[in-house]
């Protein structure tokens, strides 16, 4: 098995012992003495690294550092909050004026302040949508910076759109405030998930809105606005009653029927051949059953049953409930009708099949899984599962026999670290010994492998609260600090670990996915002993990984979810 395989392995397993992280998370109760005093070190950690961000060069750490911690401030100083947020948007704006004539780089500059931009709107939308707004269009991207096309798709108009959506079971009238001012810009198919959200949330503003739309399309000359007929169309055939208000649904469905008739689509024969007549046979059902005889002379024009055009949002949010929620056979049943989604569900089925125990059925998928490349993997990775899935962590002799049958040292450490989260929650114990088994392997290993090895081993020794995970971690930063130190001298050689002369915290490589990894669970070590903790993150010897610990630190704290454990592997999202 590849070391990228090991280290996939290494995720899966840590995600399944995350319920075990949360049984085993704090007993005391949030108004306790205990739990009172490591909220207020936490808090004053937090102003701490707040006071600190002024002090970045990179706006790029600015910003990330500064919209953590203006999120995690918001309950507890909601002025310092507001101004972090501010100088958030500040140093977002300097990141899309970046003028680096290396393309690769801009590009990439101008990608990680997207996301960025992305996730701190995320944010301040929680505490508060107006401000959210002002945000979001005080930062809008310049023209022609060069962005990719996968991400200008995502308009300023769709950014919004999806704000309204986050906010409208809070702020209704805002969510359709948006709504409205979008739509005054033409027809979208953004506005159809828009009014899909407000008929979730709120169903008094979703009828407002439906009502706009279909003013809008009464003034509208249909047979001289191509994008106009479509968009009709399909509000027609997507959003019937009852899931709107019947009424409006009539008016529209009229606004069809005029538009059909004045441009001859009655006529028994003719020059009609415009698009408005070829699609009004997709609604003549409906037609004939709000206005009858005046609907008559475009029964020609009707078709035969065939269901009406799903559009793509739709059928991907169909995708995700059926993988989430069906069963193997609903998932190649939903990828028979709509083809595109098989790359992503044929995974779905192998894993649901993998967990029903039917290995030969996940088998048979990944045979015929699109991607011929991937195929042998996939099989490699069933197999895998299926020697897992055989052994049970509650008889040791079978973990050790099946431990006797791997191949290397990689797939022996991924299963003991698998076979403690499996039994952790249960027997703290037995999930030590397979820990303290594991380790015996990693100490005999070198270079990736063991360091990998051993930041999977804390974090697993945090999740049982054992000292002995802070213990790994006190003892590898002496190496930690000296890698940072080579990759920084070895700055864009290999990987670009730098942004203004400091770590850029996008995890790139296998040195960032381990510190990124480090930094996402620094909370767990925090929950076990606080002011080691803090003494550790104190150790890095790079300012900016040390307030990025410091806040991660105070989150895990202040928060008090402790969540899932997030594993490495190659390649990292950025600790946004």
């Amino acid at each position: 098995m590849s070391h990228r395989s090991f280290f996939i392995g290494v995720i899966v397993l840590v995600l399944l012992f995350s319920a075990s992280a949360r049984s085993q998370g704090p007993t005391s109760s949030a108004g306790s003495d205990e739990s009172a005093a490591q909220k207020k070190k936490a808090t004053d950690l937090l102003l701490t690294v707040a006071g600190q961000v002024d002090s970045l060069r990179s706006a790029q750490n600015r910003a990330r550092i500064g919209s953590n911690a203006a999120d995690a401030l918001w309950e507890h100083d909601e002025k310092r909050a507001r101004s972090l947020f501010a100088a958030v948007g500040e140093d977002i704006r300097t990141g899309f004026a970046d003028a680096d004539t290396d393309f690769e780089k801009h590009n990439h500059t101008l990608e990680v302040f997207w996301q960025l931009r992305s996730d701190t709107l995320g944010r301040i939308a929680k505490h508060d949508p107006e401000l959210a707004l002002e945000f979001l269009r005080a930062t809008r991207l310049p023209p022609n910076t060069g962005l990719p096309a996968y991400l200008t798709d995502e308009t300023e108009k769709s950014q919004e759109l999806r704000l309204a959506g986050q906010v409208a079971a809070k702020k209704p009238e805002l969510a359709l405030k948006l709504g409205r001012e979008s739509l005054a810009q033409g027809f979208s198919s953004d506005l159809f998930a828009m009014l899909a959200t407000l008929q979730s949330s709120n169903k008094a503003a979703s009828v407002s809105f439906y009502q706009a739309i279909v003013d809008k399309l009464k003034d509208t000359d249909l047979a001289q606005d191509a994008g106009a007929t479509r968009f009709a169309f399909e509000l027609a055939n997507q959003f019937l009653p009852p899931q709107t208000d019947e009424s409006i649904y009539r008016e529209l469905i009229g606004v069809l029927l005029a538009g059909a008739l004045a441009n001859g689509c009655g006529k028994p024969t003719g020059e009609d051949d415009t698009e408005i007549c070829y699609e009004i046979g997709s609604v003549f059902p409906r037609l004939e059953k709000y206005y009858g005889v005046r609907a008559a002379p475009l029964k020609r024009w009707m078709r035969e049953a065939e269901g009406p055009d799903v559009p793509q949002y739709e059928i991907w949010s169909q995708a995700r409930q059926v993988a989430e929620n069906g069963t193997v056979d609903e998932i190649l049943a939903f990828v028979e009708k709509n083809p595109g989604t098989k790359y992503e569900l044929y995974r779905s089925a192998v894993w649901k099949a993998e967990a029903t125990g039917d290995f030969a059925r996940a088998r048979q998928i990944a045979s015929d899984y699109p991607n011929e490349e991937m195929r042998p993997a996939m099989i490699a990775e069933i197999d895998l599962q299926q020697k897992r899935f055989s052994t049970n962590p509650n008889n040791p002799a079978s973990i050790q026999q099946a431990l006797s049958t791997f191949h290397n040292d990689e797939e022996r450490i991924g299963f003991l670290l698998e076979s403690a989260g499996r039994i952790g929650a249960n027997d703290r114990k037995a999930a030590l010994a397979f820990l303290n088994q594991a380790s015996q392997i990693v100490d005999s290993t070198k270079g990736k492998t063991q360091l990998g090895g051993q930041v999977g081993l804390a974090l697993m020794y945090c999740t049982l609260k054992s000292n002995r995970g802070l213990s790994i971690v006190e003892s590898l930063m002496p190496r930690l600090n000296q890698l940072v130190a080579a990759a920084a001298a070895l700055d864009g050689i290999e990987n670009n670990y730098l942004s203004d002369e400091e770590w850029n915290m996008t995890g790139a490589g296998t040195l960032g996915g381990l510190l990124t990894a480090l930094g996402q669970n620094a909370g767990c070590f925090a929950r076990l002993d606080f002011d080691r903790s803090v003494a550790l993150a104190n150790q890095l010897e790079r300012p900016e990984l040390r307030l990025m610990a410091e806040l991660k630190i105070a989150q895990g704290i202040l928060t008090d979810q402790p969540g899932p454990l997030l594993m490495f592997r190659e390649t990292y999202r950025p600790i946004y």
